[in-house]
C-alpha cells in the first residue's frame, strides 16, 4: 500500500487561502488538542478560488462539503477525526461552509529507524511510514504538525478521479 502526504500546492496560483480575523488565536487547530471557539469563526477567502482543500493563515486545514463526503466514504464514522463547520465569505465567489479537518489523536505510524531526522534532533525532514502500523488506515496523521495529513493510495486515486486535487500537492511518503 502506498501513502501520500496531502499538502497545499504553493505554486498553484488558482487556489485561494482562508484568513481568520486578525485577533484570532494561532494556531487555531492543533492535532490531539481540542479546537476552541470554532463555532464563532468566520473566515474570508482571498487570493484565489474556493478549492476542495484550503489552508488558513491561523493554522488549520479546511475541506469543502464534497471533499468531506469523499473522505468520510473511506473512513466512515471515525471518532479520531472531526470536521468542524465554519462559515467562509468571499465577495467574488459567495459564502460557503467549510470544515476544519481535525485529528483528535496522533497516529503511531512512523518507522523511527527509517525516518530521516535533522542530525542530533528529533525534527523530522522525511517521514517514513511503518506499513504494519498503518495497515487499514485510509486518512491519518503521523505527527503533531498542522499540515500533516496522509492518505492511502485509494483515497489519493479517488481525489484525483473526482478532480478534487486543484491546489493540492501529493508527496509519496516513503516506507
Amino acid at each position: 500500500m502506498k501513502y501520500y502526504e496531502l499538502t497545499e500546492d504553493g505554486y498553484d496560483k488558482i487556489g485561494g487561502m482562508l484568513f481568520a480575523p486578525s485577533d484570532w488565536p494561532c494556531p487555531m487547530a492543533v492535532d490531539a488538542m481540542e479546537v476552541e471557539n470554532w463555532q464563532n469563526l468566520i473566515l474570508e477567502l482571498r487570493n484565489g478560488i474556493y478549492c476542495p482543500f484550503l489552508s488558513c493563515d491561523a493554522g488549520a486545514n479546511l475541506v469543502s462539503e464534497e471533499m468531506k463526503a469523499l473522505l468520510l466514504s473511506f473512513i466512515g464514522e471515525n471518532e479520531n477525526i472531526e470536521f468542524l463547520p465554519v462559515t467562509t465569505k468571499s465577495k467574488e465567489y459567495g459564502d460557503r461552509t467549510y470544515y476544519i479537518m481535525h485529528f483528535k489523536i496522533i497516529y503511531d505510524v512512523i518507522d523511527k529507524e527509517k525516518t530521516v531526522y535533522v542530525p542530533g534532533t528529533d525534527i523530522i525532514t522525511k517521514v517514513r511510514i511503518d506499513l504494519e502500523k498503518a495497515k487499514g488506515l485510509k486518512v491519518f496523521n503521523s505527527q503533531p504538525a498542522i499540515n500533516d495529513i496522509i492518505v492511502s493510495e485509494d483515497v489519493y486515486q479517488a481525489i484525483k478521479q473526482k478532480k478534487f486535487d486543484t491546489g493540492l500537492r501529493f508527496v509519496l511518503v516513503g516506507y
